[in-house]
């Protein structure tokens, strides 16, 4: 009885693991670094799926000193470098773009003690996005009653709000993180409040994978719904998180999903339509860049599949933030169309001759440390 009652113990994590979207717990946990600690560092067996994310909670009250700091790996690449380990204590989310690995690796990267615990893991998809449509009913996808087909509409995820940020919440990190499936998004909703602390001044910026959504979300003291559009983005992961140090209690989260590629054309980033020889994809784009817009990781990535592209259009703004001084630069892959545009504050619509160039993405990032706002992206192009 207690050899099977051991083994449905070590069980219960791959159990977790199969269930897409959900973080998996991880009860190891322990002191490393520093001379009053055993160990350099803590090790934790991955399973053989893509790693979206990683939570741990972590402490420096341990010693005379306080200059802990921490290395995260996935396998062999580091995700996260010398973080600093507050003495108090902190939990830290921490993305992680899909990478596969069979540990994962905490160690500790100066000479002083870390207290580590609560470890998590959040898990994508076991397969590729490419072969999704071979695998049938299998793999954990949403079906429709018997039949097969991805599910759409709105999809709740209950089990994922709570208070993020602050000083009374920092024990949850300051973002959620949420798998999606691999279908396009058309919407995003949730409840959020800031009747936490003293202060009332709670923000949001909400994203999918490095796509922004919304920047900034002013959240009301007494709460409300708030309810975004996106356009047909696919992504990995949705994230939630604080633009700024206030608590915000966040609940009943949902996404929109529609219906996947269905020979409709459906891309990464927008959609597209026919038009004889051409193809047009669009996308609604968002806020990139600056303190306000998610900074110089912020960039509107759209999917190409190798195709040839003749223009890009789209209409752009400075009338975010103090500054006036935005630029973007546009690219396809590395091969740059267009560097440091100058983007006026009343905005104006760019078109770029795109020369047929071919390739995997097309990359609108800033050029320069301000926020601007792109829409109505629209790009042209030969299969």
């Amino acid at each position: 009885m207690r050899r099977v009652l051991i083994l449905l113990f070590l069980a219960l994590p791959l159990f977790g693991q199969n269930r897409r979207g959900d973080w998996v717990t991880y009860g190891d946990h322990g002191c490393i670094g520093g001379s009053k600690c055993p160990d350099k560092r803590l090790r934790i067996k991955l399973a053989d799926r893509p790693v979206l994310g990683v939570r741990f909670t972590a402490h420096d009250d341990i010693g005379e000193t306080a200059g802990g700091k921490l290395t995260v790996k996935v396998g062999a690449d580091a995700v996260r470098s010398y973080i600093d380990i507050p003495r108090r204590g902190e939990t830290f989310t921490i993305d992680v773009d899909n990478r596969r690995g069979e540990y994962l690796t905490l160690e500790a990267a100066a000479n002083d003690e870390i207290e580590i615990k609560d470890i998590a893991v959040m898990y994508g998809s076991g397969f590729d996005r490419d072969h999704d449509n071979d695998r049938g009913s299998s793999g954990g996808g949403w079906q429709r009653g018997g039949g097969g087909g991805n599910r759409e509409g709105w999809r709740t995820y209950e089990r994922a709000g709570t208070c993020i940020g602050g000083e009374e919440c920092r024990q949850n990190g300051n973002r959620i993180t949420i798998a999606l499936d691999d279908q396009p998004v058309l919407g995003i909703r949730f409840n959020a409040h800031d009747n936490v602390g003293t202060r009332a001044d709670g923000k949001l910026n909400v994203r999918i994978d490095d796509h922004s959504v919304a920047s900034y979300v002013d959240v009301a003291r007494d709460g409300k719904r708030h309810e975004f559009d996106v356009d047909s983005l696919v992504g990995s992961k949705l994230v939630i998180s604080t633009a700024n140090d206030d608590e915000v209690v966040i609940s009943d989260i949902a996404v929109l999903y529609g219906h996947g590629d269905g020979g409709r054309g459906y891309d990464s980033g927008g959609h597209g339509r026919t038009y004889g020889a051409e193809r047009e994809t669009r996308n609604s784009g968002a806020c990139i860049g600056g303190s306000e817009c998610g900074g110089s990781r912020a960039k509107i990535r759209i999917a190409l599949h190798g195709a040839s592209v003749t223009s890009v259009r789209f209409f752009a703004h400075d009338s975010v933030g103090a500054k006036a001084g935005g630029e973007l630069r546009v690219r396809i892959d590395d091969e740059v169309l267009r560097d440091y545009i100058d983007i006026p504050r009343d905005g104006r619509t760019f078109n770029i001759d795109a020369h047929h160039i071919s390739g995997d993405w097309l990359i609108i990032e800033t050029a320069a440390d301000d926020e601007v706002v792109v829409k109505d992206i629209r790009v042209t192009y030969r299969e």
